[in-house]
């Protein structure tokens, strides 16, 4: 459950990192409120630091960092066998215990996106359990080991959006 409640939480991490652009005393003050906004779904002893352009989330479950902004990079320990879509510019990372969240933006249409993903993933070992097309949104699912890749394709106003998440089964 602790999962879902952080998952929930993410817009106002989120939100809080890119507000603690003011400085010390505003980093501080965003500390303050994801701890309490994490306090208040059950993570009891988190400790959150908002510095180097990113922002660090510890907790009894393990640590989470998140990068947004124009200078985001995968997280070193990303997995080399799990295809990042060539030429999109990442704009947010969040590394978990459980796994990693990509989001990108990217030239290409959804289409041509969802089947890059079809080959790549296919090509690097992986098997797809769920492919969707809905309209303005493109779905795969993919299953390697115990590893499960979701990657979400929508169109936004000039470019398509690309969420790709990655889980590790306990």
């Amino acid at each position: 459950m602790r999962n879902v409640s952080f998952l929930l939480l993410s817009p106002l991490l989120g939100a809080a990192l890119v507000l603690s652009g003011c400085g010390k005393a505003g980093d501080k003050a965003s500390e303050t409120l994801i701890e309490q906004g994490l306090r208040s779904s059950g993570e009891k002893g988190a400790k959150v630091d908002l510095s180097k352009g990113k922002m660090t989330v510890k907790t009894e479950e393990g640590v989470t960092e998140l990068s947004t902004g124009e200078a985001v990079s995968l997280p070193a320990d990303f997995p080399k066998d799990v295809y990042v879509l060539k030429g999109a510019k990442i704009q947010m990372a969040m590394k978990t215990p459980q796994g990693f969240m990509i989001q990108m933006k990217a030239e290409q249409g959804m289409s041509k996106i969802a089947d890059a993903y079809d080959a790549e993933m296919k090509a690097q070992g992986w098997t797809q359990e769920t492919s969707a097309d809905m309209g303005e949104m493109r779905s795969r699912s993919f299953k390697k080991d115990k590893r499960q890749a979701v990657v979400m394709v929508s169109k936004s106003d000039t470019a398509s959006e690309v969420m790709l998440t990655l889980t590790t089964e306990e």
